[in-house]
């Protein structure tokens, strides 16, 4: 319901399109693609796919942008159906939401850029800091103090080992390996 419609749309556009002399080919994308989203597979594969997309067009010499949207504060497109409990989940993820005035200038400064993929997004670097994980993408923008579990390992290895400790031998090994 949510990948087939996207793709299938983009690379009708795209193929009705290539043989035009367009001054711009710009999608709208989703943050989701880039840094993953629970729950949201398919959404994701859709995003991601317009973002290849227009990497594809650029290879061939032809113009395109995809904005890589974070969320808006406005209530529309995907923040519509959520709950004001989802909303502060987000921003509290560190991804704060955009005003419409934000959003403006990003979308200018996007298209002036050049780039062919542009994630015009806010980020709460101390929220991304505060997440269990940050997206590998951003892990170069963000300083992560390494924290420590109360027996003195970190906490990834504090979770797998509990993890593994409700689990028989055979179903441990299939989780290490």
């Amino acid at each position: 319901r949510v990948l087939r419609p996207k793709v299938d749309a983009a690379w009708h556009l795209h193929e009705a399109t290539k043989d035009l002399d367009l001054t711009a080919f710009v999608v709208f994308s989703s943050v989701a693609g880039t840094f993953g989203s629970a729950g949201q597979s398919a959404y994701a594969a859709g995003n991601a796919f317009l973002d290849g997309l227009v990497r594809r067009r650029r290879a061939l010499g032809l113009p395109a942008v995809s904005l890589v949207w974070g969320p808006w504060s406005q209530d529309a497109g995907m923040t519509q159906a959520l709950s004001e409990t989802d909303r502060r989940r987000i921003t509290r993820s560190g991804l704060p939401p955009l005003t419409a005035e934000q959003g403006v200038a990003l979308f200018d400064a996007a298209l002036a850029g050049g780039e062919p993929v542009v994630l015009p997004v806010r980020l709460d670097l101390a929220a991304l800091r505060a997440e269990e994980e940050v997206p590998a993408l951003l892990r170069g923008l963000v300083r992560v103090r390494v924290r420590r579990s109360v027996a003195g390992g970190s906490v990834a290895v504090a979770g797998l080992v509990r993890r593994l400790e409700g689990l028989g031998r055979d179903e441990r090994r299939e989780v290490l390996l």
